[in-house]
């Protein structure tokens, strides 16, 4: 249920509650001054006064924000706090959010639609990291879309800023981002990330929209992690044959696990993107993947344990917030899910459990696979022995 907070956030006058998740409050207002409906986001008071990091991470999302203006990017007007409550105003935007849109397409949007989408949304990443904004945390309920039909990237709380002298993540929040979306590097090495992390989780996002499932599924949150690292990705026109090849490589081209062997800059991608919608050859075409990722499992294994000892408390938080929020969008079905960690982004998970013995299975399941071929050696290696036994036996038999 929402918290009763003020009426009024500075010029901001609550109209009705839009969405809610464990962390915040999405209210709909009308802005006193501008005469404009707005959007304002509420951290929810018990986490800022338990967690200040949070109010300090949420005020670095509105800061981050509000210099980025780019009709595909959510504006932040103001921000501020109000009797306690911290909040940032933003753009209202008349629309559904592209996980909401999969909600009624449960086998993808038509190919065509989900490119000009991708399209929309990488020209404001493209202008967020012309100006040295790395989103971090690009999936489908960060892409909205407005009643013209123009796209939004909104979100940018898990920013990260690289000019010099600017504030950088909480160690709490040293890896960030959505497990169905992350790539291997944000999970590896956090603190070096360039635009090519955005252009992987916009491959990963243009994946599910495309055949209507994200592009790694797991039992919980750290084995989707080990499938980004080490698991090859199965491409679109395999999952969905009607999909044109050259669309499939373009994604397979975005999501590749060496950040050297993805487009290298928007420019790039926008140019195959276009070529896709006019049916003319892309630089993607025929791509195939030479770095398979992480296949000792030794390795995969100590770097899922080392994520899972820094990371268990978020995970857990992230856990708690998708209970939180499907138990409220039960008591106001008419909300919309706005948490970033959201009932919607766990709908690849078969449970919603996780324990440490889980969040190393796919390296268990390496380890297995290694094991069964050990014990296919040992048995052809016996029955080589028995069949040189027998040779041997018919030999003698036939000289004496």
């Amino acid at each position: 249920m929402p918290e009763e907070g003020p009426q009024k956030y500075g010029k901001c006058k609550v109209v009705k509650l839009l969405g809610q998740g464990a962390t915040a409050m999405v209210y709909l207002a009308k802005h006193e001054g501008l005469y404009i409906s707005v959007a304002v986001k509420v951290l929810r008071r018990k986490l800022s006064d338990k967690r200040p990091e949070y109010a300090e991470r949420f005020l670095r999302e509105a800061r981050t924000a509000a210099w980025l203006e780019h009709p595909n990017i959510v504006r932040v007007i103001d921000c501020g706090v109000e009797s306690g409550y911290h909040y940032m105003v933003m753009d209202y935007v008349d629309g559904p959010n592209c996980l909401e849109m999969l909600q009624g397409h449960p086998q993808g949007l038509y190919w065509q639609e989900a490119t000009r989408i991708v399209q929309q949304a990488a020209a404001g990443l493209a202008y967020a990291a012309g100006r040295d904004v790395v989103h971090r945390d690009v999936k489908p309920s960060n892409i909205m879309m407005d009643s013209t039909g123009r796209v939004r990237v909104t979100d940018l709380g898990l920013a990260k800023l690289t000019i010099k002298g600017m504030v950088s993540l909480t160690q709490e929040l040293h890896t960030v981002g959505t497990p169905n979306y992350m790539s291997p590097e944000q999970i590896r090495s956090p603190s070096k990330l360039d635009l090519r992390t955005d252009i992987y989780s916009l491959g990963a996002t243009f994946y599910h929209l495309v055949t209507g499932q994200p592009p790694y599924s797991g039992a919980t949150p750290m084995e989707v992690v080990a499938h980004h690292l080490s698991s090859p990705l199965v491409p679109p026109a395999q999952a969905k044959s009607s999909l044109p090849l050259a669309l499939s490589s373009v994604i397979c081209k975005m999501m590749a696990k060496s950040p050297d062997e993805r487009y290298q800059d928007y420019e790039a991608l926008n140019g195959d993107l276009a070529s896709l919608l006019e049916g003319k050859q892309t630089m993607a075409e025929g791509f195939q993947e030479t770095d398979l990722g992480i296949e000792d499992e030794k390795e995969l294994r100590r770097l899922l344990d080392e994520l899972a000892a820094g990371a268990a408390t978020r995970l857990e938080m992230e856990q708690h917030s998708a209970s939180a929020a499907a138990t409220a969008a039960q008591e106001d079905k008419g909300s919309t899910e706005l948490d970033p960690f959201g009932p919607g982004e766990f709908s690849a998970y078969d449970t919603p459990k996780s324990t440490a013995g889980e969040s190393t299975a796919l390296a268990q399941a390496l380890m297995k696979r290694k094991q069964t071929n050990k014990k296919l050696v040992v048995a052809l290696s016996v029955i080589g022995g028995l069949v040189v036994a027998g040779v041997i036996v018919l030999i003698l038999m036939l000289v004496l």
